[in-house]
């Protein structure tokens, strides 16, 4: 991509790539000298993990990192020409989208800088290291071996740690005066609205500036606003001196007149602010930055309001993670998931556990769906298992710089309404506690018009008093025993709001697990489902979500509802259900096939037509089914079996909150035969639709 001022390269093809375990003794050879003969190293290109077929295939045997799955050191190379025409006299960078988890950068055998983290995008000022009109060479050092100090630490965490290189790499190449590109990994632009009416928003625009070249030098910094349709809203022009090798930074004021507000599904719209670094009629540095004008506001009685109207928090958690490449994934797959999370009428994803790819939060900005995203601290802060806990010297650092590195190069998005400190903290001392209220204080300062938060599954003590504006409860009834059935729920939540909980509470978690492949009639949850085990049946998973939705429909004071989860994914230390390798409680399988689940849901978040009939994959019957079930948002639906018409159900004789759900009772099939089961609704516009399945009745019970 190539802007005045500035070019951007993708530097992803070609890239030599081996394994270093400790075992075998290869951690120790220095692949990053130029000499290094790695002729026999595999050809990749990047997005690129080692753990893509490992990291999903349950019980293996233990591997470095004590996990089932290789977690240790592995090493890139690449060479590549950097030619006097293009690079002489500029500033040039290295942009790792995200590395899992310690990243070490050498260039033509020299280093070019270390990352901690496995998440976020980071850069490295390669300009004194490059040789021009010659072949230079990069070797990256990817260590995704456990710590004691990087969250989360150690085998914390329910998902597979995939390391490599897993998202893309660019060059950037810019004039030595440009936009600050070593702030944490951001684009140097912070827009803020405020004080936004009908008629008018006040738009606040701080940039960050460094000058890498000799001598002072005096810039005119002019930002632009535009609307989507390219005119022209606002505009300002301001001049500032760089002093050489400093950074400094300029902040402006604007008003968009009569703005159009992001307004999630109903009207993403969102401006574009335009900042051009110049001086004497030459454009050293040129960006485009996109953001939305929006408020937001959530009350603990009556739950979450955009732009001064309530509006319906109910979405997924949403891991990266596909079945074609783990972590490496492609904006097309991306772009495949969240299609299939706007299907269902979700209005708002829980980023699990981590900050994700740069490309989701600009999905979420173009679909309007509302965003909790999060660093990656989980369960533990401590590596002592002891109640004498001690959190290593290096770990609140390293949280403040993700924390930092989240905030900063997300700033812009419109889509984020919350920061999310921790996910399931069970841990709780003085040391703790501080740390924590220390992360807080640093995301209020770093971002005052957005409310904090974290997910708690402790639910007593100073847990309850850990510091953010608003909360979630992460709640498995009706799966885990401890929890207890699906039908106190919302009970249990009654007992916690206003009374234990005086912040505003959402469910960030909630659901089961659900085998695509095994179903049961008349299951009963104590004695029939194994959480922990293989009996995951899909039409317990089904209903039981219509049970806790039932409840969930009824709480207006809960801010947002977030299902656990979307998608089946990699969990290498979880061998259950019909997989191994993989946490089911997705609304669809790893390779992305609905359950009847994510069709209910449908049925109740989305307006557009829709008819299912569950259970297809239950093929073999007794010949009286105890229940034959279709979800549709019609007025009506009509059963037949075998060509003839058995009963139609309406919308007005069922539940008020499971409207959706048809159901009808002890239905006889004939034996020894497959017998054609289809639903049919006509919908006011005139659609007809129909679903159907074969089953094969059986005279003996059959589960």
């Amino acid at each position: 991509m190539y802007m005045d001022g500035r070019i951007v390269k993708e530097f992803n093809n070609n890239w030599r790539f081996m394994k270093l375990p400790k075992k075998k003794g290869l951690s120790e050879i220095a692949f990053e000298a130029v000499s290094f003969d790695d002729s026999a190293w595999e050809i990749v290109s990047l997005p690129h993990t080692w753990n893509d077929q490992d990291g999903a295939d349950g019980w293996s045997g233990k591997d470095e990192g004590g996990e089932d799955y290789y977690r240790g050191l592995s090493g890139y190379r690449k060479t590549a020409l950097f030619s006097k025409s293009i690079y002489e006299g500029k500033s040039v960078f290295i942009e790792f989208e995200g590395a899992n988890t310690v990243t070490e950068l050498y260039v033509n055998g020299r280093f070019a800088g270390r990352h901690e983290g496995g998440y976020s995008a980071f850069r490295f000022d390669i300009t004194s290291l490059l040789n021009l009109e010659e072949e230079n060479v990069f070797a990256v050092k990817v260590n995704n071996a456990p710590t004691d100090y990087i969250a989360p630490i150690t085998n914390q965490g329910d998902f597979t740690k995939m390391g490599g290189i897993y998202r893309d790499v660019k060059i950037i190449i810019t004039d030595p005066i440009h936009l600050d590109l070593m702030d944490y990994g951001s684009s140097g632009v912070y827009v803020t609205p405020k004080n936004i009416s009908e008629s008018r928003a006040q738009t606040d625009v701080l940039v960050k500036l460094a000058n890498d070249g000799a001598g002072e030098r005096a810039v005119d910094v002019t930002v632009n606003i535009f609307d989507m349709d390219g005119n022209l809203c606002a505009f300002t022009s301001r001049g500032i001196l760089l002093q050489e090798g400093k950074k400094n930074q300029i902040e402006c004021t604007m008003f968009v007149e009569n703005p159009v507000l992001w307004n999630g599904t109903e009207n993403p719209c969102r401006y574009t602010a335009e900042i051009v670094v110049g001086a004497d009629g030459k454009i050293f540095d040129r960006y485009m930055q996109k953001f939305g004008i929006r408020t937001y506001s959530i009350d603990p009685e009556n739950g979450f309001f955009l732009n001064g109207k309530y509006l319906d928090l109910r979405g997924v958690n949403y891991h990266q993670d596909s079945y074609e490449n783990g972590w490496a994934m492609t904006n097309g797959q991306r772009e495949r998931d969240y299609a299939m999370i706007r299907e269902m009428g979700c209005t708002s994803v829980r980023m699990a556990h981590y900050q994700h790819n740069s490309y989701e939060y600009e999905l979420c900005d173009r679909l309007g769906l509302t965003v909790w995203t999060e660093i990656g601290i989980i369960n533990k802060m401590s590596d002592n298992g002891t109640d004498n806990l001690t959190v290593s010297g290096k770990f609140a650092e390293n949280a403040k710089q993700q924390l930092l590195e989240l905030i900063r190069q997300n700033y812009n998005h419109p889509s984020i309404i919350v920061w999310g400190i921790s996910n399931e903290l069970y841990q709780m001392t003085d040391e703790i506690y501080h740390i924590y209220t220390e992360l807080n204080q640093l995301a209020k300062k770093e971002d005052e018009t957005r409310l904090t938060t974290f997910a708690d599954a402790q639910f007593w003590g100073r847990f309850l008093e850990l510091p953010a504006d608003v909360v979630g409860y992460n709640r498995y009834f009706g799966w885990y025993k401890e929890a207890g059935p699906a039908d106190q729920f919302g009970a249990w939540l009654d007992s916690y709001h206003g009374s234990k909980e005086k912040r505003p509470i959402c469910i960030s978690e909630y659901g089961g697990g659900g085998a695509i492949s095994q179903f049961k009639d008349n299951i009963n949850w104590q004695t029939d489902i194994d959480p922990w085990g293989e009996r995951h049946y899909q039409n317990y998973q089904s209903v039981m979500h219509e049970n806790i939705w039932a409840q969930f429909a009824k709480r207006r004071y809960l801010w947002g509802k977030y299902i656990w989860c979307m998608f089946d994914f990699a969990s290498d230390g979880r061998q259950e259900g019909d997989t191994k390798g993989q946490n089911d409680k997705g609304l669809a399988t790893r390779k992305r096939i609905p359950k009847d689940s994510f069709y209910f849901y449908k049925s109740v978040w989305n307006k557009e037509p829709m008819l299912y009939l569950t259970e297809k994959g239950f093929v073999v019957r007794n010949s009286i089914v105890p229940q034959i079930k279709a979800y549709s948002n019609a007025q009506s639906v009509e059963l037949f079996i075998n060509g003839i018409l058995k009963g139609q159900q309406k919308h007005s004789d069922l539940d008020g909150e499971n409207s959706t759900v048809f159901l009808w009772e002890n239905m006889e099939i004939a034996i020894g035969k497959k017998n054609e089961i289809l639903v049919r609704s006509v919908f006011p516009d005139g659609t007809v639709l129909e679903d159907r399945a074969f089953w094969m009745g059986v005279c003996e019970e059959t589960d």
